[in-house]
């Protein structure tokens, strides 16, 4: 079974290279390739198709667009407008601002970590499905909905204040984290995780495959202290090793149809218990929980960010 574990990346910085372009349309477009540093952009930012860019506390007035293949890098700042990634662009943000949206369509990926601050953020594929793209989130704060159709989803220490919804990716994963409304994980491939967490509306995983573990002593990740669910928590139709520990659940626990059976211990639920849940068999015998190791992608997006930095790096500062 595989392991899971938060990408521990750390963006790097340097000083200042932005080309600025003014498009026959009304509105200030400036265009990034290289290094900038403490300077504001009063419109649009977009980094052109394989292009790098690496900004540290720069503010942006106006949206942001990663274009194809292109790869944006930023350490502080605040961007006011939405933000987009487009196909194969990828997006690193340490303890930046983004007040808009965060929408990713046919993506690389992105990371949002170091304190970041996000709107709703949304995760789709369009001509690419299989392309395995990663929403990764670490010590960040997701302010509205996080909804994703495709690839990874991966969060810890993160506050999101809406609902957290995954169809049809490869896992939904979520450690030490807090939800301000309903968790929805349905058909992900490689299952999903919930653990030392918060969950103040409904938690529903149906039709996944692989492994769930929900709660803590699972087989995934280890993990030892109990999660909260202040609605009802629903398991069912999984196809899937699931094991459901250590929870506290103010609603109801339900589920019927997973194959194997559920297992679990320690639950604590204040309304009904029914289906598969009654009188859960402990986890099976022998078989311990897998280590946190290095992330699937962790080489490729390590790999992806390093070329970004060198090669913002080596088109150096432009004339402002």
């Amino acid at each position: 079974m595989r392991a899971r574990s938060v990408l521990a990346v750390a963006a790097a910085v340097a000083s200042a290279s932005i080309a600025v372009a003014l498009p026959a349309s009304a509105g200030l477009t400036t265009y990034c390739e290289g290094e900038a540093e403490s300077v504001t952009v009063p419109g649009d930012l977009r980094v052109a198709a394989a292009k790098s860019c690496v900004l540290t506390d720069v503010d942006v007035s106006g949206t942001v667009t990663v274009e194809a293949g292109a790869s944006l890098v930023v350490n502080g700042g605040t961007f006011t407008g939405n933000v987009s990634i487009l196909d194969d662009g990828f997006f690193d943000a340490q303890g930046t601002t983004l007040t808009g949206s965060l929408t990713s369509v046919d993506g690389f990926g992105f990371y949002l970590a170091g304190g970041s601050k996000v709107g709703t953020v949304k995760v789709s594929a369009d001509k690419y499905p299989d392309r395995g793209t990663y929403a990764y989130f670490n010590g960040a704060t997701v302010d509205g909905d996080l909804t994703s159709s495709v690839g990874e989803v991966y969060g810890q220490s993160v506050n999101f204040n809406g609902n957290v919804s995954g169809t049809n990716v490869a896992y939904v994963d979520l450690v030490d984290s807090v939800v301000a409304k309903d968790v929805t994980v349905t058909g992900a491939k490689l299952g999903a995780v919930l653990c030392a967490s918060e969950v103040y509306g409904n938690g529903s995983y149906t039709g996944n495959s692989n492994a769930l573990q929900i709660g803590a002593n699972g087989p995934i990740v280890g993990c030892e202290q109990a999660s909260y669910w202040a609605g009802n928590l629903t398991v069912s139709g999984n196809k899937a090793t699931v094991n459901v520990s250590n929870n506290i659940v103010r609603g109801n626990l339900a589920g019927v149809d997973n194959d194997p059976a559920p297992t679990g211990a320690n639950n604590r639920v204040r309304g009904t218990t029914s289906g598969q849940f009654v009188n859960l068999a402990p986890e099976a015998a022998g078989r311990a929980a897998v280590s946190a190791g290095a992330h699937e992608r962790s080489a490729d997006v390590e790999s992806r960010k390093s070329a970004a930095k060198a090669a913002a790096k080596a088109h150096g500062p432009a004339d402002l």
